[in-house]
């Protein structure tokens, strides 16, 4: 693939295991985008494995986006597409999507901490080059930041009956997971001639991408890939849907899905347009037999997950793009759930409805994330409590719980924690950029060293189940927010 040569910066070269690339250089920072770390997946490569990328002659222009992974739009009136989509580049989406992307303060560098940045978006959304995701910033922090994609949708986590007879493992689904392993892979093999160490690499995401962190640090062939974790907002265990499903649901499903396209088989559907595949159908990591081979909630229960120094945090309103006022009746019938989750007129419902959504899919199964592995390696906890300052005039739809505004809604942190606040043309206070700075260094302090405690902060006690450092309109170590609330959903069935 050729790309338009940039305009600004000066270029500035590595060499690969794949061949010579060509970079530039800005405000200290060098930075290589579109670097292939797979094979493209078309064609019969659909729903396998990714394979090794190729190489090439010469040398590759690096100085723009590969394309992103195929997927549906979100509502351009939803906070969260103004929040995290809402780009100034036109986004161009591909089935050959499997590139990822380089920030190095020094390419001719040696041992420079790691971060790889995994992308949320439900599994559905989302791409390594949204400039919410930006690297430069931590970068210029004295980190090696990389960014990428990874397969969506059906096309990333289909499991399906004729894809595990194919398969010599008997495995199907986790596509996307594998990719993420797959770049993994690349960095481990690449990342010293960008400047990087390849033994402190620390995988972090948030939403989706922190539920995969939370996987992967429960499937033992990514363990040796990765020797930190960071994940915002979301968890793979303690689900309010419950554990991952196993092969014979998860095939069920995709048949089920399959059968929406009348009788294609494998070998129809992998002639399929991949834009009308990825319109239907909500997926998911699974226990597929490979990379999974049990449940993740199995693993941390028992302690046996990648024992590695863990930072993982939520937001004050999780919950507010999801509610609606139905969500009452789901809450678990009982003692103390009339305390926590009032109901008693309708302003109680709408707090309640928001509180009980955000806390039962977000804030606890963090919360159960950090207690689960704070035994085994030292474990931090964050609470985000600043409301963004959304421009008037933005085009967004109230929220359907009936609240008069989203809050501190999910993924609301992001611009703050990689100090990515000029992506967007927000009317942001002198609070809201030191409040950037001040989260941005201790993530790269923890990316650096393993404890994101120093300069800028209190002091910032590792987690044993009641402590929490608080990022608001000011900073403060105190106890969890509504810790009741996650002793009570700790003693809830499962799902939700």
């Amino acid at each position: 693939m050729t790309r338009a040569p940039a305009a600004t910066g000066t270029r500035v070269r590595v060499r690969t295991t794949g061949g010579r690339l060509v970079g530039e250089r800005r405000g200290g920072v060098s930075a290589f985008k579109g670097v292939p770390f797979a094979s493209p997946p078309v064609g019969d490569l659909r729903w396998r494995p990714p394979a090794p990328g190729p190489g090439w002659d010469g040398e590759r222009r690096a100085d723009s986006f590969g394309p992103a992974p195929l997927q549906p739009q979100p509502p351009r009136d939803a906070i969260m597409y103004h929040a995290n989509f809402a780009d100034r580049r036109a986004l161009v989406m591909s089935e050959d999507c499997l590139y990822l992307n380089v920030w190095t303060p020094d390419p001719g560098g040696a041992g420079l901490p790691v971060m790889v940045w995994i992308h949320g978006g439900g599994n559905r959304y989302g791409h390594g080059g949204q400039e919410i995701h930006d690297g430069h910033n931590m970068a210029a922090r004295g980190l090696v930041t990389v960014t990428l994609n990874h397969r969506l949708g059906a096309l990333g986590f289909l499991a399906h009956p004729g894809l595990a007879a194919e398969d010599g493992d008997g495995a199907s689904g986790n596509y996307g997971l594998l990719d993420i392993v797959a770049a993994l892979t690349w960095v481990q093999e690449n990342i010293a001639a960008f400047g990087g160490d390849p033994a402190r690499v620390t995988l972090a995401g948030n939403s989706a991408g922190a539920a995969h962190i939370c996987h992967l640090m429960a499937a033992p062939t990514a363990r040796p890939l990765f020797h930190r974790a960071l994940g915002q907002g979301a968890s793979g265990v303690g689900r309010a849907e419950g554990p991952l499903p196993d092969q014979a649901s998860a095939q069920k499903q995709g048949l089920r899905w399959a059968g929406e396209f009348g009788d294609r088989d494998l070998t129809a559907l992998r002639r399929t347009d991949g834009v009308e595949l990825v319109l239907k159908g909500h997926f998911g990591p699974v226990v597929d037999g490979r990379l999974l081979t049990e449940p993740t909630d199995d693993v941390f229960a028992t302690g046996r997950q990648h024992a590695v120094p863990l930072l993982v945090g939520s937001n004050r309103d999780e919950g507010s793009v999801y509610a609606t006022p139905d969500a009452v009746r789901g809450l678990p019938v009982l003692p103390g759930t009339d305390e926590l989750y009032p109901v008693r007129d309708a302003d109680d419902v709408r707090r309640t409805a928001r509180r009980f959504t955000g806390e039962s899919r977000f804030t606890y199964p963090v919360w159960h994330w950090a207690t689960a592995h704070r035994t085994q390696a030292p474990t931090w906890l964050y609470r985000f409590a600043r409301t963004p300052p959304h421009p008037d005039g933005l085009d967004v739809r109230p929220p359907a719980d009936g609240l008069p505004s989203y809050g501190v809604h999910h993924t609301a942190e992001l611009p703050y924690t990689l100090d990515t606040l000029d992506c967007r043309p927000w009317p942001w206070t002198d609070t809201d950029r030191a409040l950037a700075r001040t989260m941005a260094d201790a993530w790269a302090r923890f990316v650096a060293t393993g404890d994101p405690g120093g300069p800028g902060l209190p002091p910032w006690p590792a987690f044993t189940g009641t402590e929490a450092m608080h990022f608001g309109d000011t900073v403060t170590a105190g106890p969890v927010d509504r810790i009741e609330a996650m002793h009570f959903l700790s003693r809830c069935p499962r799902p939700l």
